[in-house]
């Protein structure tokens, strides 16, 4: 029997891919991109609690890029509430506009 367990980086980047992924990959993937989410929004917070605008919006720009650039990981972005959430609807305007950018 050979073991064909995905590394957690594999995983990482096949989902991110959105690439198909055996039920369990998809488990840790999901579990990943939802830590990668709520780390966002702890780097926000953290940003607007020191008053710094700059900061906040580059870290929703550069999630709104990476969105963009991951097909998988923006999927697990729109299931989850937090893509609804104020914070979440700041990082869908920023995609909004890159995916029209790319488009015209």
């Amino acid at each position: 029997m050979k073991n064909n367990k995905l590394s957690l980086q594999q995983v990482w980047q096949l989902g991110c891919r959105g690439d198909t992924l055996e039920t369990d990959d998809q488990k840790r993937f999901a579990s990943m991109a939802r830590s990668r989410f709520h780390t966002f929004q702890m780097g926000v917070t953290h940003a607007e609690e020191q008053s710094d605008n700059e900061q906040s919006l580059l870290l929703v720009a550069g999630l709104a890029v990476e969105l963009k650039d991951n097909p998988g990981l923006k999927k697990v972005w729109l299931r989850m509430s937090v893509s609804e959430s104020d914070l979440g609807q700041r990082v869908s305007l920023h995609l909004e506009k890159l995916e029209q950018t790319v488009i015209h």
